[in-house]
């Protein structure tokens, strides 16, 4: 089963190797150094079939399964080796239109080599192929037929992280709430929890946040799947920080008693040994942003992403979508007076732009938001509220002479004690972000 959103897989739940205890507690059973001649005889397997199909090696596997003290192992690690392994038809040809024109040709099949030869000689013609490559390629596009080109090659230990995981997550799959009780991030979690369109609520003490409950419309039905794939990236997610822990509610079937029970799972980093190393990539290359603390005002916690400087202002920035509109806007508006919180909207290619609000498609643009927030915040003070027309005056001359010249411009407005984002704009001048640099233009 695919995940949207980072082409993720899990293994069919038929393939979860789970331990559960009297208590109600869960384990998943994981792959380690020491019983990795599990991995050792599916790899042996798959490098000695190069250059076979498919169902060459499914059909070694499946002797491999009968002589294994755990067939769902063998069963999941071959997937894995599957998915993995570069495969490719065994000619490079358009079969379903080779196969139309055998057909046609073959109407009364061949009894002999030299029939069959006579028949596929227009063919071969045609395509510049062989009889063999011709018998070959008839079904080149089928997944049976595709031939192992590449095995998976990573190491035990990596191919040992990659199962586990998969594990975890087809557990999650299963899950009907879960319970974050430890972050080293929790800006990235809950941007998380949002981008996966997840509900959640938080549970504090006092000014501290004490864990975070996320549930979602799964409990409206009775099976966990049609959610549980969010939770499995979630899972995903969150143990790429350096230190997490979670607790969940996996509801699992009993295959004797048949019925769902309900046990609890319980991880943290400390089986971070056992799943793939991080690569968690969520810097930002602008001093003048940065990720947000979950904020709590009059005892409710909110979930801002980031938050800003403009001027002598902080602005909280909370990355939302055009879903959570209403929800988002009454959260702005409750938080009118005590805060500044801007919700920044991420567009699809396909979404209409939406009035009155602050919008980008596929990602948040900071530099051109920071220009938009400067204006906002900076920009509604007249600078003739603040100067006198000598000052005013007096500035616009020295700008005049400084221009093009970006950094003396910025460092000579601040020298007065003033804004360089709201002044020069307020002066006529426009604010462009060039990478990593601004640049001070002229307005046409």
């Amino acid at each position: 089963m695919e995940l949207p959103g980072g082409g993720e897989k899990v293994f069919p739940s038929d393939l979860m190797i789970v331990r559960k205890l009297k208590t109600g507690l869960v384990f998943p059973v994981f792959l380690s150094d020491e019983n990795s001649d599990y991995i050792d005889s599916v790899k042996t397997v798959f490098n000695e079939n190069t250059g076979n199909n498919r169902e060459t090696i499914l059909k070694a596997l499946k002797e491999l399964e009968l002589n294994s003290s755990s067939t769902k192992t063998i069963r999941a690690l071959s997937l894995l080796f599957f998915r993995n392994s570069i495969f490719e038809p065994p000619v490079d040809v358009d079969a379903p239109a080779l196969r139309e024109d055998v057909f046609k040709i073959a109407r009364i099949p061949p009894v002999n080599q030299d029939e069959k030869r006579n028949i596929l000689k227009p063919v071969e013609e045609k395509y510049g192929l062989s009889m063999d490559e011709i018998i070959n390629g008839l079904y080149a596009d089928k997944e049976s037929e595709l031939v192992l080109h590449q095995a998976y090659s990573a190491s035990n230990i990596e191919i040992a992280r990659a199962y586990n995981l998969e594990q975890v997550e087809t557990i999650m799959m299963r899950c009907s709430t879960l319970y974050i009780t430890t972050s080293s991030d929790w800006s990235y979690t809950i941007t998380s929890i949002k981008r996966l369109g997840l509900l959640f609520t938080a549970q504090i003490d006092g000014s501290k946040l004490k864990s975070i409950k996320i549930t979602g419309p799964l409990e409206m039905f009775e099976s966990p799947e049609r959610y549980g794939s969010r939770f499995a990236m979630l899972i995903h997610k969150i143990s790429q920080l350096e230190n997490w822990a979670i607790e969940a509610d996996i509801k699992i079937k009993d295959k004797f008693e048949k019925t769902v029970k309900v046990y609890k799972l319980k991880l943290s980093d400390t089986v971070s040994y056992y799943l793939p190393e991080s690569n968690k990539t969520d810097s930002i290359n602008y001093d003048f942003v940065e990720k947000a603390q979950p904020l709590i005002v009059n005892g409710t916690v909110y979930f801002p992403d980031y938050v800003m400087k403009i001027g002598d202002k902080t602005v909280y920035i909370n990355i939302t979508g055009k879903t959570y509109a209403r929800q988002d806007n009454e959260i702005k508006e409750n938080l009118k007076g005590k805060v500044n919180w801007e919700n920044i909207f991420i567009l699809r290619q396909k979404d209409k732009k939406m009035k009155d609000e602050i919008a980008f498609y596929e990602d948040i643009d900071f530099p051109a938001l920071k220009l938009i927030l400067s204006e906002k915040y900076s920009a509604k003070k007249k600078l003739n509220g603040e100067l006198d027309d000598n000052s005013v005056d007096s500035i616009k001359k020295e700008l005049e002479k400084l221009y093009p010249q970006t950094e003396k411009m910025f460092d000579y407005v601040e020298s007065q004690g003033l804004i360089p984002e709201r002044v020069l704009p307020a002066l006529g001048y426009k604010l462009k972000w060039r990478g990593l640099d601004i640049i001070v233009t002229k307005n046409d």
